[in-house]
């Protein structure tokens, strides 16, 4: 089992989700008083770190960006 997320419950009730390394199963365990808080927060912040979408597109080329990719190739093919 690995930790995969946290995830909360009711009133100040913080949640493991523990995914099994062998068969993919997920299971909620809570968290203990002795579990390190700092790992705990490291996992809560995953998803704003690593989210599963891009916030947004990069910007278009622009047309200096085409100008030198043109330049560029010329050179190389010379």
């Amino acid at each position: 089992m690995e930790p995969i997320a946290v995830t909360v419950r009711g009133e100040r009730r913080w949640v493991l989700v523990h995914r099994c390394t062998r068969c993919g199963r997920l299971r909620l365990n809570r968290t203990a008083a002795d579990d390190n808080v700092l790992l705990l927060m490291q996992l809560a912040a995953l998803p704003l770190a690593m989210p599963p979408v891009p916030f947004a597109s990069p910007p278009p080329p622009s047309r200096d960006d085409h100008e030198a990719a043109n330049r560029t190739t010329r050179l190389a093919a010379s």
